[in-house]
């Protein structure tokens, strides 16, 4: 389930609507359906297809969807825009499941437990065509570490009923974060047969995409997107890690009221 809210950053808010005023107080809802084929955790070579719900409410600068969670952004004139969100982070098992990555290949790894998630976000679109974006992830309910992101977005056309937009982005990740996805402590090296293995902070994943937005009606959309992820080489000698690099597709189809 959480790569494929994240895989869905850029949907429904589009690039050009952070040129539009966002204090309108004006509610808007889309649900949709959204399928993914991505690996079964960062790391595996083993991949699943996962079909899930999708949903996004907004009224002015306030929102809550299955991306984000629930918060606030303030959209500037400059363009500008500063958000803070409360979300949820799905956590990993150590066998197949349907709602969290997860494998029997980690059999013995222990569970990372579901935490509740701080987010802050900068943003700045410096044209219509280009922006970057910036997050602070913060676990507010179980210590899994610090998580920062840094993004550019670069949208290629749009004549408003398509859209399409490529975007690249670095994940980084204090000590403690690294090592809860992709180290082994001796006691999980005991339980699962895997070498130990510790990680320093920093980079540990680069994203590029390109994803297409179509608009059917006014009320109904669709979505593809195709990302390509490599592992940095602070986490890909992991002993968890199978594969360094993958392909992860996405398909969606939303109606908004």
């Amino acid at each position: 389930m959480k790569k494929i809210t994240l895989a869905l950053a850029t949907l429904i808010t589009l690039p050009l609507s952070c040129y539009a005023n966002a204090e309108v107080e004006k509610s808007e809802v889309t649900v949709g359906l959204v399928s993914q084929y991505a690996p079964k955790y960062m790391g595996s070579k083993n991949d699943k297809t996962d079909f899930l719900p999708y949903f996004d409410w907004t009224r002015g600068s306030w929102f809550a969807n299955s991306e984000k969670g629930v918060g606030y952004q303030h959209q500037f004139d400059t363009g500008f825009y500063l958000g803070q969100a409360l979300g949820y982070s799905w956590g990993r098992a150590d066998d197949d499941s349907w709602y969290q990555d997860g494998s029997r290949h980690l059999k013995g790894m222990g569970k990372i437990n579901a935490a509740m998630t701080s987010t802050t976000t900068l943003g700045w679109w410096m044209a219509e065509w280009i922006g970057f974006e910036s997050n602070i992830i913060a676990p507010l309910t179980d210590s899994q570490g610090m998580q920062y992101k840094i993004g550019l977005n670069v949208v290629l056309f749009n004549d408003g009923d398509n859209t399409l937009v490529v975007n690249t982005e670095r994940k980084y990740g204090d000590a403690r974060f690294n090592n809860t996805w992709f180290g082994v402590n001796e006691k999980q090296s005991q339980n699962s047969g895997f070498k130990p293995f510790r990680s320093d902070w920093g980079l540990n994943s680069v994203d590029y995409s390109i994803n297409w937005q179509h608009t059917f009606s006014p009320n109904w959309s669709g979505y593809a997107e195709v990302r390509y992820t490599t592992l940095a080489s602070r986490v890909s000698h992991s002993p968890l890690v199978e594969k360094d690099d993958f392909m992860t597709g996405t398909l969606g189809v939303f109606y908004t009221f």
